[in-house]
Parts: structure tokens; sequence; C-alpha cells
């Protein structure tokens, strides 16, 4: 009798796992994400010319810029610049679209053809890693590149560089304080 107990009891398991396993059921799940369009651009510390070059000599040149290139005082810095999509790149100056000595105007006024109260400056912003083409801002409106597209994302370590150069300034800059605030813009513009 035991025999058929045993036999009996064995067989309702066997049918009872063999109907679970044919009552099963998947169902698909959908997953999504979003991730919105975003930029940084990291402070950079002002720069400062502490003292403009100019040709101290006498004779035709006396008190123009002198010829080449004149990096501020900072040098060259290098600020992260980041965005998630294709954004524009700009600079610009945003105040006296050059350096500007206001109180020099009335200095200027006594000899407005040979002197200016406005000195022209460029703006360099410049990929480490190629992935953006060279922001070539300059305040005289002769910039190969004041804006730039990448054609996508970006995350670079650039670098930043200010600088007078003396084909931008035609004129002798009176003395005094010269100021400008620029801007650079990364994203819709």
């Amino acid at each position: 009798m035991k025999k058929i107990i045993i036999a009996t009891a064995a067989s309702v398991a066997f049918f009872s796992t063999a109907a679970s396993a044919a009552s099963s059921d998947t169902a698909t799940l959908a997953i999504s994400a979003t991730v919105a369009p975003e930029c940084s651009i990291e402070q950079p510390s002002a720069f400062t010319f502490s003292s403009v070059n100019i040709n101290q000599g006498a004779g035709a040149n006396a008190l123009l810029l002198k010829n080449g290139s004149q990096g501020a005082d900072s040098g060259t810095q290098n600020i992260y610049v980041s965005c998630n999509y294709a954004a524009t790149i700009k600079a610009q100056s945003t105040a006296n679209n050059g350096l500007l000595n206001t109180a020099g105007q009335s200095l200027v006024d006594n000899d407005p053809n040979d002197f200016t109260n406005l000195i022209n400056y460029r703006i360099e912003l410049k990929s480490n890693d190629s992935s953006f083409s060279k922001v070539d801002y300059r305040t005289n409106g002769h910039g190969a590149s004041p804006s730039v597209t990448p054609g996508g994302a970006f995350h670079d370590n650039a670098s930043l560089r200010v600088y007078i150069d003396r084909d931008d300034t035609a004129k002798r800059p009176v003395e005094g304080q010269y100021v400008d605030t620029a801007t650079i813009t990364l994203g819709a513009i």
C-alpha cells in the first residue's frame, strides 16, 4: 500500500510541475531617457596689460604701438569649454568695442588725425584637441572667425589669449587707463 501512495504522490507532483511550466507569460518594457542640451565655460581670470608698449623715440613712428603683438600680463589661459551638442562659440566686446580711455577723449580732440583713445585688441580661443576651429575675434572688425560652430559635441581645455596687435590700431594712443568687457558665448546666439 505504501508503494501505491508514493507512486500516486510522485505522479501528482510530475503533473503539477508540467502544468506550471506551460503557464508562463512575458512582457516588453520600453525604457527611454532625455539629456537636455547643455554648455559650460570655465571663468577666465581678468586680462591686464600693465604697460602698453609704444615707440618712445622721436621720428615718424614716435608714440605708435610697437610692431608685433603684445600679450596681456596674464599670458595665455587654459579654460574648459564644453557642450553636449554642436553649439556655436562666439567672442565679442560687450562694452566699448576695444580698450577705451573715456577720460582721454579731450586729449584726442587736440589732434584727432594722429591720436586715439581706443586701442583695438584680439581674442583667440583655440581647441587643444582640434574639436573646434579657432575663434579669432578682433575689435577692429577684421576678425577671421569671431564665431565657429563645431561639427558636434566638444569638451576641451582650450587656450584663451587676449592680445594687442600693432596692425589693428593705426593712431597713437593717448595716456591713461583703457578698459573693455568681452564675452565668450557657448550655445544659442
